[in-house]
């Protein structure tokens, strides 16, 4: 059977793509208002716990240069635990969720270089990160590097958390000077 161009079956082909283009659009529209919706949600709960408890969180390494050890700017939230020399010393006992990131910037010399970061418990090492960059013999002008550390650790009353690198002069203290944490969160308190 031949039917004339003007017929009905091409109307509705030209139909059928006018009611996709339209289904299409609303499905965007709806999909862009539950995202606009979501994120005036996190953003409301983020603003109306100004300092939530058991959170504390350094910004920033301090630039003590040929030191181990590293020590922090204090600008965070600190909340049953104290900042004393380097260390962060818990005030209640309980599960501590600890992370720390630190940046690295690394001008390659002609050898190897190794970076490590280390995040201690009452001084003793409870995980560590290594990482080799710059090849030997190989020319290469800067090498960005992030090392992170994540620790699920239950910590009494006076328990000590401290970070070390091997090699301090390659900490970016300079181009994201607040991408270097340490934070840690109760996860759960022994109460």
């Amino acid at each position: 059977m031949h039917v004339p161009a003007g017929s009905v079956t091409s109307h509705l082909g030209t139909t059928g793509r006018g009611y996709f283009y339209f289904t299409t659009a609303s499905l965007a529209l709806c999909l862009l208002f539950a995202v606009a919706t979501i994120m005036v949600l996190v953003v409301q709960k983020t603003d109306s716990i100004p300092h939530p408890p058991g959170k504390f969180h350094l910004k920033g390494v301090s630039k003590h240069i040929n030191k181990t050890k590293l020590s922090w700017n204090k600008d965070g939230i600190t909340h049953g635990v104290r900042y004393q020399d380097g260390n962060l010393v818990i005030q209640f006992p309980g599960w501590y969720f600890i992370i720390c990131q630190l940046q690295f910037l690394v001008k390659c010399p002609e050898h190897s270089v190794d970076l490590k970061l280390e995040l201690l418990i009452n001084k003793d090492v409870k995980k560590q990160t290594l990482v080799t960059v710059c090849e030997s013999g190989v020319q290469t002008k800067n090498i960005y590097q992030n090392l992170s550390q994540f620790l699920l650790e239950h910590l009494q009353v006076n328990a000590t958390i401290s970070v070390k690198v091997d090699k301090f002069q390659y900490v970016d203290t300079n181009t994201f000077p607040l991408e270097n944490v340490l934070s840690i969160f109760l996860y759960s308190s022994s109460d």
